[in-house]
């Protein structure tokens, strides 16, 4: 059994408020727990409390990130076929959206063994729902090239799907990088296209800017440099 656990957007705020009761009853019951790195899942198990005289850090933990090789892989699967479920997390929100944890689901999927997921927080759904954009459809593209070339290639093939299809396309940066990205589309997409910027989701600080590109190169981006951000860009 694989337990696809939903995990929060900050460390800040307290899973309470955001996942369902039912997801600390089954964290206790975990035999080990699948995550990016033993930090973030120290962090994720010390918000529950254990039972069978067990405390957060008597959890196993196995790491699963982009450096994971097939032979780990087949290692993690043989975990899980054994005695006891284990739990698996992504760095934030919810595992297997633009994470490394799609690629054990899928061969678990493949030996039959099973799969509970729970709702929790998603910067991506919560991105869509609050940017104001009409969302009849979208295409979500994780991180974007870095190189310059590369990245305008995307952002021209993105902008003709928003104009021709009119799909809303979603993407997202590391906070340090949000500022540079911010300034590329402005600078490459099309004035009548709309940018939906979501910062600091579920966080006191969030902050939900809706623009056009032709008013985005107006504007003083450096109060929005290092926040955690969704990009959203639409049709007008």
């Amino acid at each position: 059994m694989l337990y696809l656990f939903p995990n929060v957007l900050s460390e800040e705020q307290s899973h309470e408020l955001f996942f369902p009761k039912s997801v600390d009853a089954h964290v206790t019951e975990i035999e080990g727990l699948i995550a990016e790195s033993e930090k973030s899942a120290r962090s994720f198990l010390k918000r529950f409390s254990f039972t069978r005289d067990r405390t957060f850090r008597d959890i196993p933990i196995k790491l699963l990130n982009e450096h994971t090789t097939e032979q780990e892989l087949k290692e993690l699967i043989a975990l899980l076929m054994q005695k006891g479920p284990w739990g698996l997390i992504s760095d934030c929100g919810l595992p297997c959206l633009a994470d490394p944890g799609a690629r054990l689901v899928a061969l678990a999927h493949k030996r039959k063994i099973s799969v509970k997921t729970f709702p929790g927080p998603s910067s991506i759904v919560m991105a869509l729902m609050l940017s104001g954009l009409v969302v009849q459809s979208f295409t979500f593209h994780g991180y974007l090239p870095r190189e310059l070339p590369q990245l305008q290639e995307a952002l021209a093939s993105i902008e003709k799907e928003v104009i021709q299809k009119k799909r809303v396309q979603v993407f997202i940066e590391a906070p340090y990088r949000s500022e540079k990205l911010l300034h590329t589309l402005r600078e490459t997409l099309a004035p009548d296209l709309l940018l939906s910027l979501a910062c600091d989701l579920t966080l006191p600080t969030e902050e939900v800017l809706l623009l056009s590109i032709a008013e985005w190169r107006k504007k003083d981006l450096s109060s929005l440099n290092k926040r955690p951000s969704v990009f959203l860009v639409g049709p007008k």
